[in-house]
């Protein structure tokens, strides 16, 4: 590699990249601290106060969204003018951010229609995390995020695309909507999530329902993605077979661990807030994940 290819290396793709990172972080910190959060003092609760559910908060739907976002944005350079692909990536980068926090403004609103009460009142996600200091609260909020971080991702502001990226996104979001309403009734029959999550403050539980809802962005991501050409009936059906596919297999995994190792994995996260076993069952959920996607490919 010669000086100038070194020097076309570090513009193009070094400091192209940068660019665009410094773009997402800086308008995603306006629009976090600003809008999302509003009156609380983001670096008071993350320094002087060290409230540790505010840095659960932080990284996992501000720092993680913000960079994957951004990677996401400087993949979508189409020229080789590099102005030209600096304005295209811009414009992606500001679009993903500005939607993202958009749809990161809903996670309150979900918490607050929901209307679970604990010993402090009406639950509002914002008091929860910065106020109580809830990291479970924190956890439910990261879970969230993962959803909306890759259903921004899928959008395509390019005119011939849009339609398609619409769609892809509404697929995305119903697929999901609908696991999680059958990760809801599964549980209901002996408690519910935000029992566990905003009036117990069990983190544990929040640790599972991340890992639950990464396996399944990991399922539909690829699916969505899959292919030259987009059939969305295709992906419909994939996804469906798919996810019906990963609750069977989960279940089945861990139904032989728990008469191994005679333990009931429930009572473990559910009931004793033990964090080791949701990491253990996040660790079952992302593989079997994995072996789907392999499998589809």
């Amino acid at each position: 590699m010669d000086f100038n290819s070194i020097l076309k290396f570090v513009w193009q793709d070094a400091l192209f990249s940068f660019i665009i990172i410094a773009i997402s972080f800086c308008l995603g910190w306006v629009l976090y601290d600003k809008v999302i959060l509003r009156k609380i003092k983001l670096s008071e609760a993350l320094f002087d106060k060290d409230n540790f559910a505010a840095w659960v908060e932080f990284i996992g739907a501000f720092i993680f969204p913000a960079l994957y976002l951004a990677a996401k944005a400087v993949s979508g350079s189409v020229s080789d003018n590099i102005w030209i692909d600096l304005l295209v990536s811009g414009v992606y980068a500001v679009s993903y951010v500005v939607m993202f926090a958009v749809l990161r403004l809903l996670s309150g609103k979900i918490v607050k229609f929901i209307g679970t009460e604990d010993s402090h009142g009406k639950v509002e996600l914002n008091n929860e995390i910065y106020v109580q200091k809830n990291v479970a609260a924190s956890l439910f909020s990261v879970a969230l995020s993962v959803i909306f971080a890759n259903i921004v991702t899928f959008l395509d502001v390019l005119p011939q695309y849009f339609p398609i990226s619409v769609l892809k996104m509404l697929g995305i979001f119903v697929l999901t909507t609908l696991a999680i309403i059958v990760y809801f009734v599964i549980l209901r029959r002996r408690t519910t999530l935000f029992k566990e999550l905003f009036v117990d403050n069990n983190i544990a539980a929040g640790i599972h329902f991340v890992g639950f809802v990464f396996a399944i962005q990991t399922i539909l991501c690829n699916i969505f993605t899959y292919g030259d050409e987009f059939d969305f009936t295709l992906a419909l059906v994939m996804s469906l077979a798919a996810l019906t596919l990963f609750g069977i297999i989960s279940f089945v995994l861990k139904s032989i661990f728990c008469k191994i190792v005679k333990i009931g994995l429930y009572k473990e996260i559910f009931e004793e807030n033990n964090k080791g076993a949701a990491l253990g069952q996040i660790a079952l959920y992302i593989g079997v994940a994995n072996i789907i996607v392999n499998f589809l490919k």
